[in-house]
């Protein structure tokens, strides 16, 4: 039940508490406050901006999503979503978490420290906290580190890019004492994103005795033991879950007695229970419909912000034409990204800029743009660069071969995302301003994922990729390419020589290469450009070992200053997001991974009182 729709219900002494979505002494509800366990009490705490305030010791939130997992195991390829992180994130144990602009924070509860105590061999040690333990009441130990990377090591290749695969690889051994409370792993060689390590710890008992994967397929509540802040209560498959408050965790309990995910489907339907009180915090994308909701609501706030989800426009390097470097220096030249931006999401939000890096997000440490050679379109440089392979404008002002046959390129795109087919078409108005035509052929974002991308059927296309905290997760997205690749690197910007004959890895056959993997993340999960250049092999796998943070963020800003000499991509901009929300919530925040706002969610808490939402002037006026 939502914040406001129970305040109608209720009087007196209760009005708060119900409104709030607290039970009463005679107050229940079988799906929102399953068990009971909440509490009209009520604490201090500060809140940025407006000092001292009093919250409730309880409470239910309800957050709406477009469905609930079917694998509760975020290390499966069917877990492999942001709905099971967002559930999982406050249920299983993390050692590090990632919050907002991709700064990684120490996980509250199960770590007491992790330290790097060696760096020949690289040691890292962890201490849990004392009394970690599960919620059936198996103590939390290093056996469960150790059994993690065995398993993860089997299963990770099945994974998507943003795991890290390499850091599993990289351990030699993974060793408990003090009753298995202190974790002692050791490398072979240096890993600088170890902290990227041992998140969604999966209980070792329960998988080792039922299945890693089979143990969390469905709705297995008896098999989701909670090693964290909130545990699993009620799973009602395709509608309601519920997580409740972990009477057995050691650390700081959360605030909240419940969270609920209500499943949603749709935005428009989101968008109306937001507006008639069934459920409290909602991440949408933005537009016009998202702004009057707030703006009508008088409990209703918004903020905005980007997610991890990078839009580029992706070149076959393995293709006669595009495999050609200056061909796709041109086609970069000839498009005004920041137009493009305007055109596109910039309809629908403010917050929302190009993007200059394709390593590092919007704002994350050690991002830097090195984008300066392609800030502003150049139609006169666009035409120059394709005269250096043969093309001249003919009396149409179109690109032509000497024999006068036009340059027409295909661009492949997903159907149905209005945003994204204002990109193509930009894309295609400022290609021909340049003399090149542009056929647009949209697929399904599943197909298009997981067989047209891998299986080289396209010439341009625009494609989600996922950004990181951790750099060295994204090396599989511009490495060991899947499908024919050029024999050589496709050049430098001062190449003019002909692609590269494209040669066919032993285990490719032609047509049948796949990448579902792709389709449950939602994002390109590896190397679809026919990209092969080894100095960024070479780089990535030393940025990998630098556990110098400057000397490593340096490192990963000369690859994406390689790429952008070497264009296999061009990055156009983060997809934006609004997280929609009840002004009498408070502590939420929004991050640019899977896990959304929930990487915090012990911390929400519901406010007595909260102060009345500004007046907002009417969209229009």
């Amino acid at each position: 039940m939502g914040l406001k729709r129970a305040a109608a219900a209720v009087s007196g002494a209760l009005v708060l508490a119900a409104a709030l979505g607290v039970a009463g002494p005679d107050s229940a509800s079988a799906s929102t406050r399953p068990g009971g366990g909440n509490s009209s009490s009520s604490t201090t705490t500060t809140l940025a901006g407006q000092g001292v305030v009093k919250i409730l010791n309880g409470g239910t939130v309800t957050v709406a999503v477009a469905s609930l997992p079917t694998q509760f195991n975020p290390w499966t390829p069917a877990g492999s979503n942001p709905v099971t992180e967002m559930v999982m994130e406050q249920v299983w144990p993390q050692a590090f978490v990632t919050g907002p602009r991709m700064v990684v924070h120490a996980y509250p509860g199960l770590v007491v420290s992790a330290e790097l105590t060696g760096l020949n061999p690289q040691t890292v040690v962890y201490t849990l906290a004392k009394g970690a333990r599960w919620s059936d009441g198996v103590p939390i130990t290093a056996a469960d580190f150790a059994y993690n990377w065995k398993m993860l090591l089997r299963l990770g290749p099945r994974l998507p890019s943003t795991f890290p695969l390499a850091g599993y690889e990289d351990i030699t051994s993974v060793t408990g004492s003090n009753g298995g409370a202190v974790v002692t792993v050791t490398f072979a060689k240096p890993y600088a994103d170890w902290m990227a390590l041992f998140s969604d710890l999966v209980p070792a008992h329960i998988a080792e005795r039922y299945g890693w994967e089979k143990a969390f397929a469905g709705a297995p509540l008896g098999h989701l033991v909670s090693g964290g802040p909130f545990v699993i209560t009620t799973i009602i498959p395709g509608r309601e879950l519920v997580l409740t408050r972990n009477p057995l965790f050691w650390g700081k309990p959360a605030h909240l007695a419940h969270i609920v995910f209500e499943v949603i489907p749709t935005r428009s339907a989101t968008l109306r229970a937001l507006a008639d009180g069934a459920v409290d915090i909602a991440e949408v994308s933005p537009g016009s419909a998202v702004t009057n909701l707030v703006n009508e609501s008088d409990d209703l706030v918004a903020r905005h912000s980007l997610t991890e989800t990078l839009w580029q426009l992706a070149f076959n390097c393995a293709d006669a034409v595009t495999g050609q470097v200056v061909v796709r220096e041109a086609i970069a030249k000839a498009i005004a990204r920041s137009q493009l931006l305007a055109d596109s999401v910039g309809l629908l939000t403010a917050d929302a800029w190009t993007s200059g890096n394709r390593i590092y997000a919007a704002r994350q440490p050690g991002e830097a743009s090195n984008d300066s050679a392609y800030l502003a379109a150049n139609t006169a440089e666009a035409d120059e660069l394709l005269a250096q392979v043969g093309y001249t404008l003919n009396a149409d002002g179109l690109a032509v071969t000497t024999s006068g046959t036009p340059l027409v390129l295909a661009l492949t795109g997903p159907s149905g995302d209005p945003a994204i087919t204002a990109a193509e078409n930009e894309i295609q108005a400022e290609l021909l301003a340049a003399g090149i035509e542009l056929r647009i052929h949209n697929v399904p974002l599943d197909e298009l994922l997981a067989s047209v991308l891998p299986q080289g059927r396209y010439e341009l296309a625009i494609v989600p990729y996922l950004e990181s905290a951790f750099p060295s997760t994204m090396a599989p997205l511009y490495t060991d390419p899947v499908g024919p690749t050029p024999v050589t690197p496709t050049g430098t910007s001062t190449s003019t020589s002909a692609p590269a004959v494209a040669t066919v890895p032993s285990t490719y056959i032609a047509g049948t290469e796949s990448e579902p993997g792709a389709v449950v993340a939602g994002a390109v999960t590896r190397d679809v450009l026919g990209y092969n250049d080894p100095t960024v092999d070479e780089l990535f796998a030393e940025a990998q070992s630098q556990l110098n943070a400057s000397a490593n963020a340096g490192l990963y800003n000369e690859i994406d200053t390689l790429m952008w000499q070497d264009l296999p991509t061009l990055p156009l901009f983060q997809e934006p997001a609004t997280l929609v929300q009840r002004i009498a919530v408070v502590n939420v925040s929004d991050t640019s991974t899977w896990a959304g706002p929930m990487w915090d969610a012990e911390d929400w808490a519901i406010q007595v009182s909260p102060p009345p939402v500004r007046v907002k002037t009417p969209p229009g006026s």
